[in-house]
């Protein structure tokens, strides 16, 4: 069997991650026991693999298997909070993964979905699969800036794309907050589909002056 950084029972490596501290105006959800590698714990929140990844990404081999694009079998609506709308075998027995077998603590998740780049940089610790479910959660429940809605009214199809989005999810949820938010910007397109790398377009978006992160990902979303 070929070695994998995600399963010591294979002859992989790992790593386990500290607790995070809030970041970026949320507070990843760790209250709960999360698996040691290659420990019972681990191997009884697996059954020996994780159900819904393969072994390890062939393209992006140190990124977590349940993130890439080319494994993940996980598809979730960022529409709603992950710790509820992913199944909660999958979400606690994966939640405190790292998020890549080589330690980061500087993760920058972009999209060609929308305009907006998600940092992710717990001090003291590393970048776990939780934190980022819950940073792409966190960002696109932020209100569109005055700002930002100046530009889009430019585009016709964009405006009237986020409005019936945005009508369409409070219908759903009278309780939701009645302000466009970003989600809305998706129209349907809200599903996670995992991370890939595309350096060419992560060099282009990066802004100037702003400082290039190895560790940049493009999500890719569906509907």
């Amino acid at each position: 069997m070929s070695w994998s950084p995600w399963y010591p029972q294979n002859g992989g490596g790992g790593f386990v991650p500290n607790h995070a501290p809030p970041v970026h105006g949320f507070i990843p959800p760790h209250n709960q026991p999360y698996p040691q590698w290659g420990g019972q714990a681990y191997t009884d929140a697996y059954g020996g693999q994780p159900p819904i990844a393969a072994q390890y990404s062939a393209k992006f081999p140190t990124l977590h298997p349940i993130l890439a694009n080319d494994t993940t079998k996980l598809r979730f609506d960022l529409k709603r909070n992950p710790q509820s709308e992913i199944l909660a075998s999958t979400y606690y027995s994966n939640r405190n993964l790292p998020a890549k077998a080589t330690p980061t603590n500087k993760f920058r998740i972009i999209s060609k979905s929308f305009p907006w780049s998600i940092d992710i940089s717990p001090p003291g610790v590393n970048v776990t699969v939780g934190m980022v479910w819950d940073a792409l959660y966190a960002c696109l429940q932020e209100p569109i800036q005055d700002s930002e809605w100046g530009l889009i009214i430019l585009d016709k199809k964009a405006k009237e794309r986020i409005e019936a989005a945005a009508k369409k999810r409070t219908e759903a949820d009278p309780s939701s907050d009645k302000r466009i938010k970003r989600i809305d910007y998706l129209g349907d397109v809200t599903l996670f589909k995992g991370l890939e790398k595309d350096d060419d377009y992560a060099k282009t978006r990066l802004m100037p002056t702003t400082q290039a992160w190895h560790d940049t990902w493009l999500v890719k979303l569906t509907s």
